[in-house]
């Protein structure tokens, strides 16, 4: 072989070896040095921006930061997956598409564990479970329904039913029926806003609010009787103390309780309809704090009935300091009376009658329903319900700074009354980014299947907080929680060692719960999830999805499981896939079994890329060498 031949077949090698798919996927570059000092600058300044935010100042102890770091680490993991692989966000979805996906996570167990202090801006025929209502109220005597010409059941609790519309028993029609299950199923269906998509089904805000309007018409003769009421409030004090809630402020229409003779009752008989069973609930439950009601008028009301709705108002909080909290106007903003309508009635009584108003629930800027924010803050309310419109006056948010007067923001709401669709997009964002005084409630969370706070805790903190944002955040919304209550000194005070405490156990339980739960399952019979060993497990629905195959490896339930319940599972680009009932989870479960044993093979395959190199390498310089002697 003569030298050029030598030459260039040594070339071709070289040039084949070079351009090969292994060596150029061990060739990495390192970003090029900072000597201006840019990135420490850059670290500088995202801190300081930090400590802004809400929750910034906190200092969270060892114990915390465990529970911060388990946060924090799925909530990078969720935001990055979509974020870096092109996929479907899930927590910014349409309430209606992300709630089983919401439940699955490991986030929303711990929210749902976590005290979550006060819940201030409640609506009171929208607070409890619709399923109880059915599987409870419905199955009593003299409640009644008909349908009305759109197809909406219409409920009621009479002795005789009027003779306005077809009512019948329920009780009748149930058994008439050839499948009770189905019956209830169909009536839960109707009266729900989450029997399908609100976002789909009334893309405009006004059709969503005459929806939602119907639920108020389709349950008010049935709630109004003062017997339903009375269980229907105390099992809501039950749902929100299982969702460790501590303690609520109600919004609440006061007058026209019926019982079933027919008689109806004034303002200070329903108020004490809420007193009596908070008292009572209390009593048996002294971990709870209880509640304080504000007082509904209606803003389409005429002025006359307002002026006479807000004497009364001024008795009942004379009479009832300690339980009745204040007014405030409710009902839809944009086509109803602005504050200016009432604002001779609501002046003259704003010394004597603490006020916590509804303002700006809109998209409509410079409008007087937008300007509800100025007459509202000029009136001295005490907070701002919803206040959606507020990030576009910044001398009003300087003022709510200042008097310390927080935003009540309820995002599941906002999204599925039409005001935001992307709850990332939500104004309340850069509130929150800027550390103004803020709380967070679920409105009417009975209307749309919500739980009574943790699924708008999990809206707040993964789409109206940052990827970095974490147990601080929520740790300061709980406090935030008791800070802007309507309670007095030394009920806050009370409610903040009772709910410290709370917080303490909590923090201790979750991260004694993580550290056993990340633990490897080597030996079914030694290893135990919450008292099970991972064979009993199988059956747990709280079992959690393997988002990433870094937390694979220590989720022993993902190559042991079949998990039951709804829970959603995608990888990297890997289609979503939606487990079915019961034993149908079995695909979901090997997706996680691929993703251990592809985390088992990922040292392997950097040992194996690491040997891959180190030959690549010598061949290169064999060629080298050969090069040379050819050329000798």
């Amino acid at each position: 072989m003569t030298v050029s031949v030598q030459i260039a077949s040594a070339i071709i090698l070289l040039v084949s070896v070079v351009s090969s798919k292994p060596a150029l996927n061990v060739v990495r570059r390192d970003a090029e040095p900072d000597t201006s000092g840019h990135m420490n600058l850059r670290a500088q300044l995202i801190e300081e921006e930090m400590k802004l935010r809400l929750g910034g100042n906190l200092v969270l102890n060892e114990q915390e930061q465990m529970v911060n770091r388990l946060l924090l680490k799925e909530k990078r993991a969720i935001i990055e997956r979509s974020r870096l692989n092109k996929t479907t966000y899930y927590p910014a979805l349409s309430f209606y598409k992300s709630k089983k996906f919401v439940e699955s996570t490991n986030i929303y167990q711990i929210i749902k564990k976590m005290p979550k202090g006060a819940a201030l801006h409640l609506h009171d025929l929208a607070i409890t479970s619709l399923n109880w209502v059915v599987k409870n109220v419905t199955y009593r005597d003299h409640v009644y329904m008909y349908y009305d010409d759109k197809g909406f059941v219409h409920l009621g609790a009479f002795d005789t039913p009027p003779a306005d519309n077809p009512w019948e028993l329920v009780k009748t029609l149930r058994a008439k029926a050839p499948d009770a299950v189905m019956f209830d199923k169909n009536l839960l269906n109707n009266i729900s806003m989450l029997s399908s998509d609100p976002l789909e089904m009334y893309p405009t805000i006004n059709l969503v609010w005459a929806r939602f309007d119907k639920y108020f018409e389709q349950v008010i003769s049935l709630l109004f009787n003062a017997d339903i009421m009375r269980d229907y409030y105390r099992q809501a004090l039950v749902e929100f103390k299982e969702d460790n809630v501590q303690y609520i402020e109600l919004r609440a229409i006061l007058s026209g309780f019926t019982v079933l003779s027919g008689t109806t009752h004034d303002a200070e008989f329903g108020l004490n309809i809420y007193k009596q069973v908070t008292e009572e609930f209390v009593r048996e439950n002294p971990d709870f704090l209880g509640a304080k009601i504000i007082m509904s008028g209606l803003r389409f009301f005429e002025s006359s009935a307002i002026k006479e709705s807000v004497k009364v108002a001024k008795t009942l909080r004379q009479k009832y300091p300690h339980f009745f909290a204040g007014y405030d106007l409710v009902g839809q903003e944009d086509p109803n009376n602005p504050l200016t309508f009432y604002s001779a009635t609501l002046r003259q009584a704003s010394k004597e009658l603490p006020y916590y108003f509804h303002a700006a629930e809109t998209n409509w800027q410079e409008t007087d329903v937008d300007y509800n924010l100025v007459d509202a803050l000029l009136l001295n309310t005490r907070r701002i319900g919803h206040g959606y419109g507020i990030s576009k006056h910044p001398k009003l948010m300087e003022i709510i700074r200042e008097r310390k007067i927080a935003v009540e923001v309820s995002p599941i709401s906002n999204q599925l009354l039409g005001l935001v669709s992307d709850l990332r997009n939500h104004p309340m964002a850069s509130l929150m980014a800027s550390g103004y005084p803020v709380v967070i409630s679920s409105d009417d969370p009975g209307t749309w299947e919500a739980a009574p706070l943790s699924h708008d805790f999990f809206m707040a903190f993964m789409n109206l907080a940052g990827k970095e944002t974490g147990l601080a955040f929520l740790k300061q919304l709980a406090l935030n929680s008791f800070e802007y209550s309507a309670m007095n000194r030394s009920e806050k005070s009370r409610a903040k060692l009772l709910w410290t405490s709370k917080w303490n156990s909590f923090i201790l339980e979750t991260g004694l719960e993580q550290d056993l739960d990340m633990k490897m399952c080597v030996d079914d019979n030694r290893y135990k999830y919450q008292g099970l060993t991972c064979s009993q497990a199988t059956t747990e629905s709280s079992a959690n999805v393997c988002y990433v195959k870094e937390v694979a490896t220590a989720c022993c339930r993902s190559c042991t499981m079949r998990w039951t319940g709804m829970l959603a599972c995608e990888f990297g680009d890997r289609d979503k896939t939606m487990c079915g009932q019961d034993n149908a989870c079995e695909q979901s479960a090997n997706i996680c079994c691929d993703k251990c044993a592809d985390t088992r093979k990922t040292t392997s395959r950097s040992t194996n890329s690491q040997a891959r190199t180190y030959d690549v390498s010598a061949l290169v310089l064999a060629v080298i060498s050969l090069i040379v002697q050819c050329c000798l």
